[in-house]
């Protein structure tokens, strides 16, 4: 296609004193300003303006951005008003500060010629009545579909993030709205821009709008015939735009503010083959989402309750909107996703700095710098990009685990930042070394990714942009040949050529070395034997025909992950391997040109060592400290599963945990067991401190902590899956905290690890030790009948000291039966012996592949046994956490309806206040008998937690029972939750009013028998109880006598009518389909079930052999599995006269484990659809019954 941008910038621009103009201290004008419906257009369509002004004689003169031999735009427009626009108010929302100007009227609009040129434009609304005013409203032309070389996107949501018009942006403005920081949560598209100008109440600046760095990219780019077209934020975001019809994707400026949408869009074209360039700073940082503005028009709305800065999950949508690093709530959120992933950088240097980029003269011999200064730098020399380049914020380039693979570095840049450290995910920055970088990297696709990791390294590109003007504090740069001719290199490398390239510039061209460097590792030898957690130095050589090795990388998993190894033609890496076993060591050259070898191998084993810990000395934290600056114990939950000593105590110190730290060991009950102070710390780092041998036990919880004065180190989400060594193990949610001294830390939160270590010394020493097997029980199967049971499930209980993987062997020894082990399916098998019913067993032996053990399994024959509970885990209560701070017993009374079972454990649902410890009990509620007792451990953050009782209780049928459990704070509830019977299953929770009150409590310590009660409150307390399976018998929601109101309705359309209904049984199935006939209701009638959520339809059938009257029932031809909790719709379709009671749905309608919901709580209940059978039925009207009913099977 030919190149548009050369021939549009051969016509004659408009001077910048004609298309700017305006006061930069007013830019959303009061006299005249607007803005536009949407912020795109593609070229052959009518984009609309909305303005504000009293003036009847004003003009729109409308301006496309570029170089025009240096004018910086073109008018291409003018549209001449002589009537006043006066607008309403805009909307604004004080809860989350949104303002919303989507209200105004349309004043003119512009059809965008066809053969207008892609490109960034501007709006000049000048008023011509004697009343100064004058204002900008920008929007880009598309040129949708069309291949040209390069895609620019502008970055328009963070012009928009920084835009306070109105009150508020995402900053601040609004210090007495209650809001944290007075930012808004919610901007709109819907405003006029006042970004430009500098505010201290809104952090707002030139830097945030199209006119600084962006403006100097176009106009640099269209300078030097690039061919180029222009989309906005949005278009790639939400409005899904195909950037696979490029080659080069450009992200430039302060691009800050970045939906999901957006990044995945932009990933996957990078994972297409489109080279993507970050000539951006502070990029990818906040998560935002997209709403519809408040007339509804979708996408007008930017969100971003940046819930990092509060460390809380502000945002009521499931999306996260804090920094895309952030993994505080993630998941179940998606946070958590580094910008570097993606970009190669990591913002890190705040606000206003005006720094050089340098290059060491071993940086200057990449082929990047070809053709430049660089490039001829002797040895130990440094060139520079000119002062303020590295600015106005800047990135690192971390070498953390979302260090892209094959990136290599092209400067280098140390300084040291005074107070605009960024030292957490987004919170706190503070005094800290800083290096930046510019990197590129190659995607697995071919795609090359270059990050600049400042915002304005389109300065040394263009002069001109809104920061010429030296009361920006920031010094002028100029253009400096380098960067440009750098620039120029890099896009012939992506295949990308100018057409009118500056005549100082040297034409570039693509690489053609396609020979991968060849790396050698000389250490350690093939097959060497090295020992657990002992450094190991691998190290060797490489070399280039082509180019110049750039870097070296080095995998210890086999390719899986990879590292950056000192050093380049002779390198080396440290490696502290983490567990034994055997071990695939990989090294791998990059070359100038992104060229990447397969790389040698090395094989070598590591057997186990007599002392471990869980950390590494490359086990660091991803952040450098927290903001918290008060006294505090922190700590780790860990277990060990061989016998032997904890020796040291161990945590890592960053440069501003300053003062005296303190070590203590813990065993579960709280018991002290040491406390050492460290001595000799080094300023930052792993510290460790040495303890008197303390013998610890298999299987106990122990927790190891230090207590400091402030600034420690803490990473959310780490705990959210245990880490081990073989021998110690720490559980999920490990992490633990308690402000003050002297006293276990036991509260968690986030599942965060305080980065605090245990050394443990093995009873047996180093060397190979034989796995641990723990015993089985609990398993039951009917008579006659064999029971399967995955190897997986046995081996769940069962570990290695060593950190080997361990696997079944065989089975055998079986008592009342025999038993098999599959080695291919890894299913064990028992089979009774005929006519036997009781207790029976067998044996099986595990391995770790060195050696052996064996354990029991008891079983029982007969009867089987099910885990049931008052409440699933889908209930929550209405309060999670409740105002009272008193500690409290708190209960629910419940009866068993069955004889034979047990109750086995006691769950409570913990909201994120309810701090321990917690205990739980089971009373006879009768007499006050204390019968069992179970302390919680492991606890999670929030929702339902368990623990066990010591042994089964056996439950008497009918009885009354408590079960409660003892807190200190903030526990959960809901009002009138026991007014109603609860029943599930065979157990059963009786209304507050029949059991001589509901709901129970008692103040004061731990143990007190809980009788009192009020306002019939649900404190969501629940046993565990192991309940005799009952006969599978149908079950459904009416009966023969449940009749409708009006047996023949007046309505002869045909219609598909139906019922929301779901199940808590876990092995239910739907066998038919009911629904209730009057004498008028002829015809033929067919029956279908249906996902609710999905609408996908799971069975029908036809009736037969109807009655004139009264219940019909059909069966499916095969039962139809369903999903506990999920909701389903039973639904029959008839012509006339169907039946009918109208508000019947107002209640949900219970029949043991099968529900009918409100109509309220299910989004309507009693549902239709007019049409021919088969049409899925949405519509609800007054919560009606249509005397629909399902048959379910029950498991």
């Amino acid at each position: 296609m030919p190149n548009l941008i050369v021939t549009e910038n051969q016509l004659p621009g408009s001077p910048k004193s004609e298309w700017d103009g305006i006061n930069a201290a007013v830019p959303a004008d009061p006299n005249i300003a607007g803005f536009t419906t949407r912020l795109s257009v593609n070229k052959g369509q009518t984009i609309d303006f909305k303005i504000h002004t009293n003036s009847s004689n004003y003009r729109i003169d409308i301006y496309r951005l570029g170089y025009y031999g240096g004018a910086g735009a073109r008018k291409v427009h003018s549209i001449q008003r002589n009537t006043p626009s006066v607008q309403p108010a805009a909307f604004k929302d004080n809860g989350t500060g949104l303002w919303d100007a989507s209200n105004w009227s349309v004043t003119t609009s512009w059809a965008v010629p066809a053969s207008t040129v892609s490109g960034v434009f501007l709006a000049k609304l000048v008023r011509q009545d004697g009343t100064p005013g004058a204002s900008h409203i920008p929007f880009v032309v598309r040129d949708d579909g069309a291949q040209r070389d390069m895609v620019f996107q502008t970055a328009d949501t963070t012009w928009h993030a920084y835009n306070g018009w109105g009150g508020a942006n995402l900053y601040g403005g609004e210090p007495a709205s209650g809001r944290p920081e007075g930012r808004a949560f919610k901007v709109s598209y819907n405003r006029p821009y006042s970004t430009r100008v500098k505010d201290g109440g809104t952090f707002a600046g030139p830097q945030d709008f199209v006119l600084s760095a962006e403006y100097a990219m176009i106009r640099w780019l269209e300078r030097n015939g690039y061919d180029v077209a222009y989309v906005t934020g949005v278009d790639v975001g939400p409005g899904n735009y195909d950037l696979t019809n490029h080659d080069v994707y450009l992200s430039v400026g302060h691009d800050e503010y970045w939906s999901r949408e957006q990044r995945e869009h932009v990933e996957a074209a990078r994972d297409a083959g489109v080279h993507l360039c970050f000539f951006s700073g502070n990029e990818v940082y906040w998560k935002v989402r997209w709403e519809p503005d408040v007339g509804g028009t979708p996408n007008r709305t930017l969100v971003c309750y940046k819930e990092t800065r509060n460390v809380a999950k502000l945002d009521p949508s499931p999306e996260w909107t804090g920094t895309w690093r952030d993994p505080a709530f993630s998941p179940p959120s998606d946070g958590g996703a580094a910008e570097n992933r993606l970009t190669g950088t990591s913002f890190s240097v705040d606000s206003h700095q005006a720094d050089r980029i340098e290059v060491p003269a071993s940086c200057g011999k990449l082929r990047f710098w070809r053709n430049t200064g660089m490039a001829l730098l002797p040895p130990g020399q440094t060139g520079f990009i000119e002062d303020g380049v590295l600015g106005y914020e800047w990135d690192e380039s971390p070498d953390n685990r979302f260090r892209p693979p094959t990136l290599i570095k092209l400067s280098q840049t140390n300084r040291f930042i005074t107070q605009r450290y960024l030292v957490d995910y987004g919170l706190t920055t503070g005094d800290g070394n800083a290096t930046h970088h510019l990197t590129l990297y190659k995607a697995p696709s071919g795609a090359l990714v270059f990050g600049a990791g400042t915002v304005f390294w389109s300065f040394a590109l263009d002069t001109v942009h809104d920061y010429t003007s030296s009361d920006q504090n920031m010094p002028a740069v100029p253009e400096d040949r380098d960067a440009q001719q750098a620039t120029v290199n890099l896009f012939a490398d992506m295949g990308v050529q100018p057409e009118t390239l500056q005549g100082n510039l040297t034409p570039a061209t693509a690489s053609t070395d396609t020979t991968p460097p060849v790396t050698v590792i000389t250490s350690p030898a093939n097959g060497a034997t090295l020992t657990q957690q002992a450094q190991v130095t691998i190290s060797g050589t490489a070399s280039d025909a082509g180019g110049i090795v750039a870097t070296v990388e080095v995998s210890t998993d086999n390719g899986q992950t990879w590292r950056v190894a000192t050093g380049t033609t002779s390198w080396s890496i440290n490696w502290w391997p983490q567990l034994p076993g055997t071990y695939t060591i990989r090294a791998r050259a990059i070359d100038d040109s992104l060229n990447v070898e397969n790389g040698p191998t090395r094989t070598v084993t590591v057997t186990p060592a007599g002392s471990v810990r869980l950390f590494q000395p490359t086990d660091v934290p991803y952040g450098l400290r927290t903001h918290d600056q008060n006294p505090v114990e922190l700590g780790m939950r860990f277990s060990v599963n061989t016998p032997g000593s904890a020796t040291a105590l161990r945590f890592y110190k960053n440069p501003f945990n300053l003062g005296t730290h303190v070590g203590r060991l813990y065993n579960a009950s709280g018991t002290k067991l040491a406390e050492v102070t460290y001595l000799g710390e080094s300023a930052s780092g792993w510290q460790q401190v040495d303890i008197a041998p303390i013998a610890l036990n298999p299987g106990e919880t122990y927790t190891v902590t230090v207590h400091t004065a402030k600034f420690y180190n803490v990473d959310y989400n780490y705990f959210h899956v245990p880490r081990t060594c073989g021998a110690v193990t720490a559980p999920a949610d490990a992490g633990v905290f308690r402000y003050g001294t002297g006293t276990m830390p036991t509260e968690s939160f986030l599942r965060s690890n305080y980065w605090v270590d245990v050394v443990f010394a093995r009873a047996g020493g180093a060397g190979t030790l034989p796995p641990t097997a723990v015993g089985n029980s609990g398993f039951t199967t009917p008579a006659g009948t064999a029971l399967t049971i995955p190897a997986a499930t046995l081996l769940a209980n069962d570990s290695d000291p060593n950190g080997y993987p361990i696997s079944m062997v065989s089975a055998g020894s079986a008592t009342g039966g025999t038993v098999s082990f599959n080695s291919g399916t890894q299913n064990v098998t028992f089979t009774p012996t005929g006519g036997f019913s009781g207790s029976a067993s067998f044996q099986y032996t595990i391995t770790n592949g060195f050696l052996q053990a064996s354990t029991t399994v008891n079983l029982s024959v007969g009867v089987p046994l099910v885990t049931q509970s008052l409440f699933t885990l889908s209930d929550t209560p209405a309060m999670q956490n409740s105002n009272d701070n008193g500690p409290v017993e708190l209960g629910v009374k419940f009866r068993c309806t069955v004889p034979g079972a047990n109750a086995t454990g006691v769950r409570f649902f913990k909201g994120t206040l309810n701090t321990g410890p917690h205990s739980g009990r089971l009373w006879n509620a009768t007499t006050g008998a204390l019968l069992a007792t179970a302390t919680f451990s492991g606890e999670s953050s929030s929702g339902w937690q368990s623990a066990n009782f010591p042994a089964p209780v056996p439950l008497t049928q009918n009885q009354l029972y408590i079960v409660s459990y003892h807190t200190t704070t903030k526990y959960s509830v809901t009002e009138s939750g026991l007014a109603a019977d609860r029943v599930s299953g065979q157990l059963v929770a009786p209304a507050s009013g029949s059991a001589g009150g509901n709901g129970v409590f008692t103040y004061g310590a731990a143990g007190g028998f809980p009788v009192s009660s009020s306002a019939s409150a649900n404190y969501f307390v629940d046993v565990v109880a192991a309940v005799p399976a009952q006969p599978q018998v149908p079950v459904s929601l009416f009966g023969p006598s449940d009749v409708p109101a009006i047996v023949n309705s007046a309505d002869v359309g045909p219609v598909e009518l139906g019922v929301k209904f779901r199940t808590t049984s876990a092995n239910a199935t739907a066998t038919g389909i009911r629904f209730y006939k009057g004498s008028l209701n002829t015809g033929t009638h067919v029956a279908h079930l249906w996902n609710a959520t999905t609408q996908q339809l799971l069975a029908t059938a036809t009736f037969s052999g109807e009655t004139a009257s009264g219940w019909q029932q059909v069966n499916f031809a095969s039962a139809v599995p369903l999903t506990p909790n999920t909701t389903y719709i039973a639904a029959y379709h008839t012509t006339t006269h169907y039946s009918v009671t109208n508000g019947y749905y107002g209640n949900a309608r219970v029949v043991g484990s099968l529900s009918a919901p409100s109509s309220a709580s299910a989004g309507g209940n009693g549902v239709f659809a007019y049409g021919p059978a088969g049409s899925f039925p949405a519509s609800s009207v007054d919560s009606t019954n249509y005397w629909v009913d399902v048959v379910v099977q029950s498991g």
